[in-house]
């Protein structure tokens, strides 16, 4: 199949709308955890959604390749008969299809050849935790070429469609390419809508975005560099890379993910789809330290320490010196 960017999308955009389907389906059952060795939750929908999304991948462009969170290892040692059963169910009712465990395990397990300047990086669910409390949570698709964000699909299946109506429809869609701008679609069907950073926001009313999960960050250093930079906006947290999708779309300024310890580093599923849909809506995305985010080193941001997304350059200069002013003060 063509490499074109419109066929890029298309399937990314496809994966995403079953995986968000998957999440939803589990969602209105029990979701089964299954804890990782490292202690963080994994469910079902997890591996099933990267199953669907792996599968409408491999299909396509067999040769890309497939950096990914989960693979089926973990899954095989702990479904037992009853979780094997359940998720060929889950992932045959979303395809139409009758498939069997083997099948399963192997879209989730797929890499691709591992010669194409294409690479895709996934995050069936980033913000577990999130999915597991019913709140925030998102399907990354990120497509990244010669190791550069280039494309990617930010599916929020609980995101309001309007974050001002937050008792309204639920679901959106967040679709971007280089140089193609982004947009919103509504999940549950509506017209695709362009999306932009609220770029001429006063930097004090600026709205600050952080994790809910404080392992995931630093919220003492967030709201010592509000009160150094003197941004009176408010700070939200919400769980995934949703939050990616809320700034594009103006309704926050600025997010910032610092480190949650010094020898901890990003991995790259959790921000190459959130980092071309917040740059394309005119955001700028770096470290803490203002250093562009380096994507060629594996499966981590070696170099980067911590992230930091903000609405437009000017604003990210302030926001990178109010850091600065917070961190020499701790």
């Amino acid at each position: 199949m063509s490499d074109s960017l419109p066929t890029l999308l298309e399937i990314a955009r496809t994966a995403g709308e079953r995986a968000s389907k998957i999440c939803r389906a589990v969602l209105d059952g029990t979701p089964l955890s299954l804890e990782k060795g490292d202690k963080s939750p994994v469910t079902l929908a997890d591996y099933g959604c990267q199953a669907v999304i792996l599968r409408e991948v491999a299909a396509a462009f067999p040769d890309h390749t497939i950096v990914a969170e989960e693979g089926s290892e973990h899954l095989k040692e702990t479904a037992g008969d009853a979780g094997a059963k359940q998720i060929v169910e889950l992932v045959s009712d979303n395809l139409g299809e009758e498939v069997n465990f083997d099948q399963v395990c192997a879209w989730i397990d797929h890499q691709g050849t591992g010669n194409s300047e294409y690479t895709w990086s996934i995050d069936p669910i980033d913000g577990t935790k999130g999915f597991l409390r019913r709140e925030q949570y998102a399907v990354a698709i990120g497509i990244m070429k010669n190791n550069v964000p280039y494309a990617g699909v930010l599916a929020c299946p609980n995101l309001p469609v309007d974050l001002n109506q937050p008792d309204g429809p639920r679901g959106v869609l967040y679709v971007a390419a280089k140089g193609q701008g982004t947009t919103r679609v509504p999940l549950d069907g509506g017209e695709a809508t362009p999306v932009h950073t609220n770029a001429k926001a006063d930097a004090a009313a600026c709205r600050v975005l952080g994790s809910v999960e404080s392992a995931h960050g630093d919220p003492s250093l967030i709201i010592s560099m509000m009160e150094e930079a003197g941004i009176e906006g408010g700070f939200v947290r919400y769980d995934s890379q949703a939050k990616y999708g809320i700034l594009a779309e103006g309704n926050a300024e600025i997010y910032v993910r610092p480190r949650s310890r010094p020898d901890y580093r990003e991995n790259i599923w959790d921000h190459a789809a959130g980092v071309i849909v917040a740059e394309e809506a005119g955001g700028k995305v770096t470290d803490l330290d203002g250093k562009p985010l380096d994507f060629t080193l594996g499966n981590t941001l070696k170099e980067n320490r911590g992230v930091l997304a903000t609405a437009s350059a000017e604003i990210h200069n302030f926001v990178v010196k109010g850091l600065q002013l917070a961190e020499a003060k701790n």
